[in-house]
C-alpha cells in the first residue's frame, strides 16, 4: 500500500471540521472554493496523516482521539456514529478478553 507523508495544514484541519459538521464533498468543495477533485486530494492526505483510515467516521474518531476536534465541532448524526463507534469497540474488546 502507498504510505504518503501527510502533513495537517490549516486548509485539512478546516476539511476535518466541516467533515465532522457532517458536509460531504460537494459541500465542503462549495464552502472552501475548491474544486471538487483537490477536495478529495486533500481528504486523501488527511486520511493519510490521520492513520490508515477510509472513512469520514474514521477521520472524525482520529480527530477526537488525537484532540484536533472538539466535540462541539460534531454533527448530531455524526456524533451518533461516533458514539455507536465507541460502543462497537467496546463490545469487541469485551468479548476478546472473555
Amino acid at each position: 500500500m502507498y504510505k504518503h507523508k501527510a502533513r495537517l495544514t490549516p486548509r485539512r484541519r478546516e476539511i476535518l471540521i466541516l467533515i465532522a459538521k457532517g458536509y460531504n464533498n460537494d459541500e465542503i468543495a462549495k464552502a472552501m472554493g475548491l474544486t471538487l477533485t483537490n477536495t478529495k486530494l486533500q481528504k486523501w492526505r488527511l486520511y493519510c496523516y490521520l492513520g490508515d483510515i477510509h472513512t469520514a467516521v474514521d477521520a472524525v474518531y482520529m480527530g477526537l482521539k488525537e484532540r484536533l476536534l472538539d466535540i462541539k465541532d460534531l454533527s448530531e448524526a455524526i456524533r451518533e456514529k461516533i458514539y455507536d463507534r465507541l460502543n462497537e469497540k467496546q463490545k469487541h474488546s469485551y468479548i476478546q478478553t472473555r
